[in-house]
């Protein structure tokens, strides 16, 4: 039987064999540079998409708690008559103590030990006992100190402390405690450089905010009306730690200062 192999040559034909499955080794460099590129393009498209909903997320949950500050600051009035105040030294210092006083008329020797108890001193940097009839309140302490509740006791309201019924749910972790006063701040949730600030409708005109940290009143526009121009403004500093910035949040805007001033 003759070869099937042969060839019009002298030599035979030999089929060239396949070998199927050989498993290679190693990306050659090109490919590395491709999956490179690729992995970076995702990165640069996907940090800043993933960066914007935590940034959503965080201020959707500090609007919320905002909206229970709200809530709760709006309850206080309907129990006890009339908003808060929030007064400094500076300004209406004894609006706190006449505050107090209407709600609780016997209550007029404790508050003497309030003022101690706020200031340390008597307001004037004596430390002999005697104090005048005012203590500072911030904006940045406001909220704390009145949502913090009263005791059961009419003639001693707001000492001690810790017999003190809250109007508010404050998370420890975040309520901190400033020294020598009867009051602490309470800080947003993951933001430890700027509490929340509360500040009545009575003093918007001598907390207008002017530029800089300074806490103070928002206006709608300009010299112009100011939000919740009959009840109260609580405001959260963003991102920047800096009131009156576009990233602020409030009680008087849906989301952020820069998506109201771009709505308009």
């Amino acid at each position: 039987m003759e070869n099937a192999c042969k060839t019009t040559g002298d030599e035979p034909f030999r089929p060239t064999r396949r070998i199927h499955g050989e498993a290679r080794t190693a990306f050659t460099l090109v490919e590395l540079m491709v999956v490179i590129v690729i992995i970076g393009l995702i990165t640069a498209v996907s940090i800043p998409v993933i960066m914007q909903a935590l940034a959503k997320a965080r201020n959707a949950a500090i609007k919320s708690e905002i909206d229970m500050l709200h809530m709760a600051i709006m309850n206080y009035k309907n129990e006890y008559g009339s908003f808060p105040p929030c007064a400094p030294g500076t300004t209406s210092p004894s609006l706190p103590i006449k505050h107090v006083t209407r709600l609780f008329p016997r209550c007029t020797n404790q508050l003497q030990q309030l003022v101690i108890a706020s200031k340390g001193t008597d307001g004037a940097g004596n430390t002999d006992g005697t104090c005048r009839n005012n203590f500072d309140l911030e904006p940045q302490t406001a909220l704390v100190f009145w949502l913090d509740g009263y005791t059961k006791n009419p003639t001693s309201p707001l000492i001690p402390a810790s017999a003190r019924s809250a109007l508010f749910d404050f998370e420890e972790g975040r309520k901190q405690t400033v020294a020598n006063r009867f009051t602490g701040h309470y800080h947003p949730t993951g933001k430890s450089g700027s509490p929340y600030i509360y500040i009545d409708s009575a003093l918007y005109s001598a907390f207008d905010y002017a530029g800089g940290a300074t806490p103070g009143a928002e206006r709608v526009v300009p010299f112009g009306e100011f939000f919740n121009k009959d009840t109260f403004q609580i405001i959260c500093a963003g991102r920047d730690e800096t009131y009156g910035t576009d990233d602020d949040l409030s009680n008087f805007w849906p989301g952020t200062r820069k998506e109201y001033k771009d709505s308009k």
